[in-house]
């Protein structure tokens, strides 16, 4: 393999990752069509260079290595961040919502509830 047509398999591989976010290496060379060997180590100077990370994985009780784009992995670290911060919106807004909310005492008087009635003055102190 000559530099040149390295350099075109290392950007058809960032290419793939790209549409992808993520690859089993043996499917990577196979599209690629070359031998697992050039593959790999193309894929170890592209971890190298941090643009990507190879995971091991057992996939029908064969190990091999699941290819992740770094730039993936940022977008789904910011994801879940994201998902973190709507949980919590939805945790307080919860926490806003009076006891009966969820309430499952079928004989509970509203006028006679201690769990309502201390809502209500958390409620009046915050307001």
């Amino acid at each position: 393999m000559t530099d040149f047509q390295l350099v075109d398999t290392r950007e058809e591989i960032l290419k793939i990752l790209e549409e992808k976010g993520e690859i089993l290496q043996k499917d990577l060379w196979k599209e690629l069509k070359i031998d697992s060997s050039k593959c790999s180590r193309i894929l170890r100077k592209l971890e190298k260079e941090g643009l990507i990370k190879r995971v091991e994985v057992v996939v029908d009780g064969v190990k091999t290595f699941k290819i992740v784009s770094s730039k993936f992995e940022e977008k789904k670290a910011e994801e879940e961040k994201l998902d973190l911060r709507t949980v919590m919106n939805r945790i307080e807004q919860i926490s806003k919502l009076p006891p009966c909310y969820g309430c499952l005492d079928v004989d509970c008087e509203a006028q006679r509830c201690l769990k309502l009635e201390v809502w209500f003055l958390k409620l009046c102190k915050m307001g």
